[in-house]
């Protein structure tokens, strides 16, 4: 295993490899993000990690600050992935930002939708980071979860326009035995809150079952939207859109997802189904 902080010995180090599966990461790694380095490795001999809080993408100091930082832990985490051909990069702030990339992606229209409406900045901040790693990096492969739908919507999209030769591998979101999405935040949350939280998932999958019964989709959401602020959830939104754009479903649509964001006890927790109509 390699262990990298350095840019210019990364580049030394992956000189002319065009076969590398990338999975980037914040670390505070859970096994959610085991499972993306498990597909990674099916796909490539040569697996690239990266750890690296991104301050870009967070829309206050607090939560950035507030950001578990666990690389020893992490480290120990992939331990068993290591061989000779595993890297783990954990680059230096002032380092990997100061990477220019040339030409400039403007974000479509979606990125100021559902978490972007209420995190402004932070999918630009995401993009910022990922053009980074991917113009350093140039892998083959780069693997994401589907728990983030809406990052990696724009982040397929942003990849098929200034990079159409890495392919971007989606993974089923990984959950608890409560159904709870595995996330990096959960951690934040107490115990009593933690047991809670798993009411989100379950009251997507109440709203999944009033749209296959219902095409009224905006008063389903309302409903659930309702039932969560009642359960003491501070829900920013609840939303059935299209897979394939994420733009607002009607009755005719049929490859559908249920997306919601929601904080509780101050910690801000997403979730989504994919769905379809028969």
């Amino acid at each position: 295993m390699y262990f990298i902080q350095s840019v210019e010995k990364l580049k030394i180090l992956i000189k002319a490899n065009n076969n590398i599966a990338f999975v980037p990461t914040m670390g505070n790694l859970h096994n959610g993000h085991l499972s993306l380095v498990e597909k990674a490795k099916s796909l490539s001999g040569d697996v690239l990690v990266s750890i690296f809080i991104n301050p870009s993408q967070f829309n206050s100091q607090e939560d950035f600050n507030a950001y578990p930082k666990t690389l020893s832990q992490d480290i120990l985490l992939l331990e068993p992935f290591f061989d000779d051909r595993f890297i783990v990069f954990s680059p230096k702030e002032d380092e990997i930002l100061s990477h220019k990339t040339g030409t400039q992606y403007n974000l479509p229209e979606v990125a100021d939708d559902l978490c972007g409406k209420y995190r402004p900045g932070h999918f630009d901040g995401v993009i910022q980071i990922i053009d980074i790693f991917f113009d350093l990096i140039k892998p083959r492969y780069s693997v994401f979860g589907k728990k983030d739908y809406q990052q990696l919507f724009l982040i397929k999209d942003f990849a098929k326009i200034k990079y159409p030769n890495i392919k971007i591998i989606s993974q089923d979101t990984i959950r608890s035995s409560e159904s709870l999405a595995l996330s990096s935040r959960n951690g934040l949350l107490g115990l009593k809150h933690l047991s809670q939280a798993t009411e989100l998932n379950f009251a997507l999958q109440e709203l999944v079952e009033m749209v296959k019964l219902n095409s009224d989709h905006e008063n389903a959401a309302l409903k659930i939207k309702s039932l969560l602020n009642k359960s003491g959830w501070e829900v920013e939104y609840v939303a059935i859109r299209r897979r394939f754009d994420l733009k607002e479903a009607t009755g005719a649509d049929k490859l559908l997802v249920a997306l919601v964001a929601a904080r509780l006890n101050n910690v801000r927790l997403i979730d989504n189904i994919e769905f379809c109509i028969d």
